[in-house]
């Protein structure tokens, strides 16, 4: 793989900045090669009249400053009124800019979702430690890790000061249960300690070979992904100018592997691996893998993304990095190196976040106003149509346009004439999201975490459970744990992948026939997963299912790229890189954790809001841009010159 000169001092000053504190993370520096690869090898197929490097060309200049003095009056759009719309909002207000949100559906706060089985103001204004605030489960965002990259969330808890409704999330507790293969359900330290205790193994009548039954899952996956955190491992050296080599060699090994799944590299030769990877595994083996380590079909996913997470969440930090301030991080003699991740949850439910967001903004968003066409109707102006309350069609001109809005629903406006390139209109279509099902149930009380009901030393605080039975994971609160009487409100199965589209097949509205057998599908797995007849679970107070693809403004969880969709090595295209990149001659601008490097975290949504900000200014207002870095910094997957460089490219319709 070749690097352009730019990208590898632009990394060595990442490194030198950032990356020896552990602020970037190797998705950050990933997404800035994948961008600047596809710059690279884009530059020759500029078309005539372009400059001969494209960040030789200066920002817009024919739109400064004589524009400049208009866009004051005319407000920018954004699309959704999501976590990415509300940080581009809370932006642009700061930067003095005037904006507008017109947002779909009759809430803020997209895929931030709460839902309180009690009154929603009631729930969400109760006292801290008493039963009236505990009254929920997220159905959205939960979990929030405090891990150095993880910044400007945190940061952003700070702006909107919730930072004191952070409280510990409990990822493992000693009680949790596994449940796979009809054995009976075991704390993950009874499993570990007896060789193949689930069965699996041919010897005792499953399909794995007995020498992989042998020894435990994560076994197995660490050859998969050592060979890779090996390769990273320089990336230590208080050197920058070796860190930088280093990420470019083994990002130029990573990227060789773009094209296959998951599944496909633990099944496929060792051509074109690293030399110290593992032979292919048996079918059977990476079937056991994906059922003990993942969901159905998760596998499917791209190899890189799951390499980058072992990177991004298996490896532990120096000390002294953590997000939060050393008062509120609890010690850690164990070691003198690194500190253990923390995970935090916000207590009352994550929507503090969003409704917090919204109560900065001196523009309230605009409910229930669906935006159904955009197009570009002069080189000034995007015009939106969006419907009122009645269906009729409403039109409004504004400079600029911020799409925030899931993919799968970008799809589905009117776009025909909003000026999108082609591998825009391409990525819109293409880049894979993944599946999401949340099932919660609201008992009399929390019975998991009663000694009369689970048996002495056997409760339940906090953490997960997981099985291969339907409800595949069951998620205990981490929320109420010092409240007495808190309610029994259970996350009673979590879902992805293929599991979630099962699941999500049956929410078909509260009490039809097909929610009806949900409930008892899953009362019924809970009772095989705790080894526990229903009657002790006391009576079913209420339940709420939410299957995010079958969400009308969603249509999808959170992206999850697929083989080849950041960019395989060599190749000039990359539908990541044309995501980013503004269309309609810098006027039209699309953002959402889909076109961040970060999917499936508030953080991608953040960073994506950042990007589209930035080039509204670079377009309209390039003097806003200095007070925009000191106020709200640079997300380190970005770079001011990869942004140029994909504006001008942009510019002349070649991404």
């Amino acid at each position: 793989m070749e690097f352009s000169p730019e990208f590898v001092q632009d990394t060595h000053s990442l490194l030198r900045k950032r990356f020896a504190t552990h602020h970037a993370s190797y998705r950050d520096l990933a997404a800035r090669a994948v961008v600047d690869q596809t710059i690279f090898k884009l530059i020759s197929t500029v078309i005539h009249g372009a400059p001969a490097h494209p960040s030789d060309a200066p920002p817009y200049p024919s739109d400064a400053p004589a524009s400049a003095l208009k866009v004051d009056d005319d407000p920018i759009c954004i699309i959704g009124a999501g976590a990415a719309g509300l940080y581009a909002a809370m932006i642009l207000q700061d930067l003095g800019l005037k904006y507008e949100i017109l947002e779909a559906s009759d809430r803020i706060g997209g895929r931030i979702l709460t839902h309180r089985f009690n009154d929603e103001d009631v729930g969400y204004d109760a006292p801290r430690n008493t039963p009236e605030r505990y009254d929920y489960y997220d159905i959205g965002a939960m979990r929030y890790p405090d891990i150095p990259f993880m910044k400007r969330v945190f940061d952003l808890f700070d702006r909107i000061n919730i930072r004191d409704l952070l409280i510990p999330y409990t990822f493992h507790h000693p009680n949790n249960l596994l449940y796979y293969n009809l054995q009976p359900p075991a704390t993950s330290q009874i499993a570990a300690a007896r060789v193949d205790y689930f069965r699996v193994s041919e010897l005792r009548g499953g399909t794995v070979p007995d020498p992989y039954a042998k020894e435990q899952p994560d076994h197995w996956l660490g050859l998969i992904f050592d060979p890779f955190r090996r390769l990273f491992e320089g990336m230590n050296d208080p050197d920058p100018i070796k860190r930088g080599l280093v990420f470019q060699k083994a990002w130029a090994e990573l990227s060789k592997q773009d094209h296959f799944s998951t599944r496909g590299y633990m099944l496929a030769g060792k051509e074109s691996k690293p030399e110290d990877a593992p032979e292919p595994y048996p079918e059977s083996v990476v079937h056991w893998l994906e059922t003990m380590d993942s969901a159905t079909g998760l596998y499917d996913q791209a190899f890189v993304e799951s390499v980058m997470d072992s990177l991004d969440f298996d490896w532990p930090f120096p000390k002294g990095n953590s997000c939060l301030p050393s008062e509120l991080c609890p010690s850690d003699d164990s070691n003198d190196n690194v500190v253990e991740q923390r995970w935090y949850c916000i207590d009352g439910g994550s929507d503090h976040i969003v409704r917090e967001m919204e109560g900065q903004l001196h523009t309230k968003p605009i409910l229930n106003r669906p935006v159904v066409k955009i197009e570009r109707v002069d080189d000034s102006h995007m015009q939106v149509t969006y419907l009122d309350d009645n269906g009729n069609e409403h039109h409004r001109n504004y400079p600029h346009v911020i799409s925030t809005v899931p993919l799968g629903c970008l799809q589905t406006i009117d776009t025909d004439n909003a000026g999108l390139l082609y591998g825009q209109r391409e990525a819109i279509r293409s880049l894979q999201y993944d599946a999401s099902t949340k099932i919660g149930i609201k008992f009399e009380k929390r019975w998991w975490q009663d000694p009369t009901v689970m048996g002495e030393g056997r409760t339940i605080q906090g953490g997960q459970s997981s099985a291969d039975i339907p409800i595949r994971v069951c998620v205990y609160p981490s929320y109420g744990l010092d409240c007495p009487s808190a309610p029994g409100v259970l996350l009673a199965s979590y879902t992805w992948a293929q599991d979630a589209r099962r699941f999500g097949s049956l929410a078909q509205g509260q009490n039809t026939a097909a929610d009806k057998d949900l409930l008892k599908i899953t009362l019924n797995n809970l009772e095989k997963l705790h080894r526990i007849p229903q009657s002790k679970f006391g009576k079913v107070v209420d339940h709420k299912t939410h299957a995010w693809y079958n969400d009308r403004y969603s249509r999808g969880a959170f992206a999850l790229f697929g083989p080849g969709q950041f960019g395989p090595a060599n190749d000039k295209t990359s539908l990541f890189a044309s995501i980013k990149a503004p269309a309609a001659d810098g006027r039209f601008h699309i953002a959402g954790e889909a076109t961040s490097v970060h999917h499936a975290w508030v953080l991608g949504a953040l960073n994506s809001a950042w990007r589209a900000v930035y080039n509204v200014l670079l377009k309209q207002r390039p003097d806003k841009i200095p007070l925009l870095i000191k106020n709200w910094g640079i997300p380190d997957e970005e770079s001011e010159k990869g942004l140029l460089q994909l504006n001008a490219l942009a510019r002349n319709h070649v991404l």
